[in-house]
């Protein structure tokens, strides 16, 4: 007889760290129904916290030194599971609007008048 426990959650594996994740049901559920089957699921889960660092541009094996991962317990990473982490995300970062607004037209009169030289200064600056 399985037991109630066993029937709620399951076990994902990371790929990359070794940690385990217990799972709901549910949870479990909507994994193995994005990524197609168990099996695949399976080769390629990766934890939230490997996946954060994998996106900040860290190599699997550094990852790994800086999580202190037992080596034991993981195997290589599939290089195309690292690249449709990186392709999954793409839009991450949002981009700066930046206005080129000259820096005169910023400056208050009514601005501390060191602070207003300070600021007359950098614009000298900038001009030559």
């Amino acid at each position: 007889m399985v037991s109630e426990k066993s029937t709620k959650t399951r076990k994902l594996k990371c790929i990359v760290t070794g940690k385990t994740l217990i799972a709901t049901r549910a949870y479990y559920d909507r994994k193995v129904k994005n990524h197609g089957d168990e099996q695949e699921m399976h080769r390629t889960y990766v934890c939230k916290e490997a996946k954060n660092l994998l996106l900040k541009g860290y190599q699997v094996d550094k990852i790994r030194e800086m999580l202190s991962v037992d080596m034991s317990q993981v195997g290589e990473v599939p290089e195309d599971v690292v690249q449709n982490i990186m392709n999954s995300n793409k839009p991450r970062f949002k981009s700066i609007n930046t206005h080129n607004i000259p820096i005169a037209s910023i400056i208050n009169p009514m601005t501390d008048p060191e602070v207003k030289r300070f600021l007359q200064h950098i614009i000298d600056d900038q001009q030559q």
